[in-house]
């Protein structure tokens, strides 16, 4: 059985959309209760947060 690409893409997006819709849109309005926004979040005040520190070298163009 053979998927075209964009068949793929598309159920890709679908899939994202549904779980985006479902997880993560009410963290915005239940003060993140679960704290997927705050490991998300890569930057504090221009700084990477201590969870993605190790794309500093890679910031840095190392």
């Amino acid at each position: 059985m053979f998927i075209k690409i964009d068949e793929l893409s598309k159920e890709a997006s679908e899939d994202f959309g549904e779980i985006f819709i479902e997880h993560l849109i009410p963290t915005f309005f239940d003060g993140d209760k679960d704290g997927i926004l705050k490991r998300a979040k890569m930057t504090e005040k221009g700084k990477l947060t201590p969870r993605f520190s190790y794309l500093q070298d890679y910031v840095d163009e190392k």
